[in-house]
């Protein structure tokens, strides 16, 4: 490299912008996809186990004795799955809302149901027992997830997963790239190109007002030279990207269009 080469490589504040915002799309197609695999479905368990409760609790109270209450609770599932799927649907689609594979409330009642006397003083009480015991939330969601809803869920996080693939290949594409002057040799956006080759330099976005990004016109093509990304206008460290555009000026002879002053 030569001893008047300028090399404006990218700015850490560039990783640390493109960074936050590829956390954040992580983040929530990660999330989504936890709700579409696993959330909704156990959100479902939760709403038709509460539903569950309230419809035992009201047969404890006005339709049912003790004498055969504990046996029947423990042959029974507590979530009866074809009354989950027998929802009111639209008129022709057939509403499914799907249950956790290894759904406990499917297969059997839990102890807190077995209590006859319990259930019928409060099966509030004996909710919050068994939602304890299982650590689910004690207030169910407002209405249960169908399987449109799940889709729903794999699409959008499909969505911010895409998203952060094409940020993750910007930062590699970023890093791999400087906006250098090599003598007469200018590299920006990936290309290389001779100052002779600039026919125009737009410089309107570069000033005091809106500072950083300048357009190069090279063979009737726009080449962006961004100081913002590259180099920075950090006074600790010079200022490389000013740097560069003075030296880049010092050497161009052609048109350049600037902001007038008033």
């Amino acid at each position: 490299m030569a001893n008047n080469d300028i090399i404006c490589r990218p700015t850490l504040d560039t990783f640390i912008r493109f960074g936050i915002v590829l956390a954040a799309f992580l983040g929530f197609g990660i999330y989504f996809f936890y709700d579409a695999a696993i959330g909704y479905r156990k959100a479902n368990e939760v709403y038709y186990s509460y539903r569950a409760f309230a419809q035992l609790g009201d047969k404890a109270t006005t339709s049912y004795r003790s004498d055969n209450w504990e046996t029947e609770r423990r042959s029974s599932p507590l979530i009866e799955t074809r009354t989950v799927n027998e929802e009111p649907a639209a008129a022709d689609d057939e509403h499914i809302y799907p249950l956790p594979a290894n759904c406990e409330a499917a297969r059997t009642c839990p102890p807190e149901t077995y209590n006859f006397q319990a259930m019928a003083k409060s099966w509030n009480d004996c909710w919050l027992a068994y939602t304890a015991r299982m650590k689910y939330p004690s207030q169910p969601a407002d209405h249960p997830y169908d399987e449109a809803a799940i889709r729903e869920q794999w699409y959008a996080g499909g969505v911010c997963m895409a998203i952060s693939a094409a940020l993750l290949f910007l930062v590699i594409r970023t890093a791999r790239r400087v906006m250098a002057l090599r003598g007469d040799t200018v590299t920006a956006a990936g290309l290389t190109f001779s100052i002779a080759d600039i026919t125009r330099l737009d410089l309107r976005q570069w000033g005091k007002g809106f500072k950083g990004i300048a357009y190069a016109t090279v063979n009737g093509r726009k080449v962006r030279l961004d100081g913002m990304t590259y180099g920075g206008f950090d006074p600790k460290k010079g200022e490389p990207a000013d740097v560069f555009m003075k030296a880049l000026l010092a050497r161009y002879q052609g048109e350049v269009l600037e902001y007038e002053e008033t």
